[in-house]
């Protein structure tokens, strides 16, 4: 029996070796993934290129528009002379956000009354508008404070003001919220992506060359032969799928090392205990493989079956969209979508740390 299983997986590893471009691909592509996540797929948004119209032009404008563009968020983009300028600028795309100020803003600001700044956004991004307008709410916030106490800093009045002496101690604030950021303490969208990686390249690999696989010997008439052959049925299916399996987790163990050693990822949990249920999730993408072999009579149509599975897997899996965000229908589907529950475990162990006790509903619905 073994011996028959591994003449099957020198096959397996003899054919795909002959196979130049397939190859390649098996090679490359996940450490491109790696990349192209790492460095590209980044959630953080900053250096928001900026249009600026001060109409007011005075030491007080100056100060506010510093305080945007010394942040890491706004970059000034264009100084315009004119509104039509500052909606052209975005219009065409060389600008993402545009401040008007007026010309009466010093003048009110010295009076302690209340001054229009105008915020320009480009809605197409809805994400970059949103984070952009809390960026800029969160600068002028601390800007009018600053400017508020700085009117009102009479000597006796501030010693006599038992509010005034209270707001300016705690920079205008009478509750002190006092963050703790757990697990991901930098923020780091990497962190947050890198792990998904893992997800995506054993669903790619396993499922899309395990079907590709056992189609393609469909089509030359191989797997007549198979059948007809003194091979069990069991050792067939064995002999066919533990060449990706073992490609898979090969490539899985260098992207974790790539990624804890290159990016800098950080591994709090057990690296054991990620490879063991690493495996418990590879059964899941080969039983996948084998049911889109069933299906598919050639390798473009198994290509395009597992596409047809892979995307809505990887949407509904959480990897890019929370899943609290979804519709509640949409939310049940995900149930059914192994890759959301071996992404929430290879985030845990390498973000949480935690172990097989939190993790038992996860590795419960991986297993049945």
């Amino acid at each position: 029996m073994f011996r028959q299983i591994l003449n099957l997986m020198k096959k397996e590893f003899l054919q795909l070796k002959r196979d130049k471009k397939l190859l390649r691909v098996v090679l490359t592509a996940p450490f491109m993934q790696l990349f192209l996540f790492g460095y590209a797929a980044t959630l953080d948004i900053e250096h928001i290129k900026t249009a600026v119209y001060d109409m007011d032009k005075s030491k007080l404008s100056r100060e506010f528009l510093d305080r945007f563009f010394k942040s890491r968020y706004f970059d000034l983009s264009l100084y315009c002379k004119s509104l039509d300028e500052v909606e052209k600028s975005i219009d065409r795309g060389t600008s993402k956000a545009g401040i008007v100020i007026p010309p009466d803003f010093s003048e009110k600001l010295k009076d302690n009354k209340e001054v229009k700044v105008q915020l320009l956004t480009d809605g197409t991004d809805s994400n970059l508008a949103r984070i952009g307008l809390n960026y800029a709410s969160v600068i002028t916030r601390g800007f009018t404070f600053d400017i508020f106490f700085k009117n009102i800093s009479d000597t006796l009045y501030a010693e006599n003001n038992r509010v005034y002496y209270t707001l300016k101690k705690n920079e205008g604030k009478l509750i002190d919220l006092r963050l703790r950021l757990l697990f991901n303490p930098e923020l780091r969208s990497r962190n947050f992506m890198i792990p998904g990686i893992i997800v995506m390249i054993l669903l790619v690999i396993t499922m899309i060359l395990t079907s590709v696989s056992i189609v393609k010997e469909k089509e030359l008439g191989t797997i007549e032969q198979l059948l007809l052959s003194p091979i069990k049925t069991s050792e067939l299916i064995i002999g066919k799928l533990l060449p990706f399996a073992i490609i898979g987790f090969i490539e899985v163990i260098l992207i974790i090392f790539f990624a804890m050693y290159w990016f800098d990822l950080p591994m709090r949990g057990s690296f054991v205990l990620l490879l063991s249920l690493s495996l418990v999730f590879l059964f899941n993408t080969l039983g996948l493989g084998i049911l889109i072999s069933t299906v598919s009579n050639t390798q473009q149509q198994a290509m395009m079956t597992a596409f047809m599975i892979m995307l809505p897997s990887i949407i509904l899996s959480g990897l890019l969209f929370p899943i609290a965000n979804m519709p509640v229908p949409i939310q049940y589907i995900t149930y059914i979508i192994a890759p959301r529950y071996f992404l929430e475990i290879i985030r845990g162990i390498f973000l949480k740390g935690i172990g097989v006790s939190e993790l038992l509903p996860q590795i419960g619905a991986l297993m049945f």
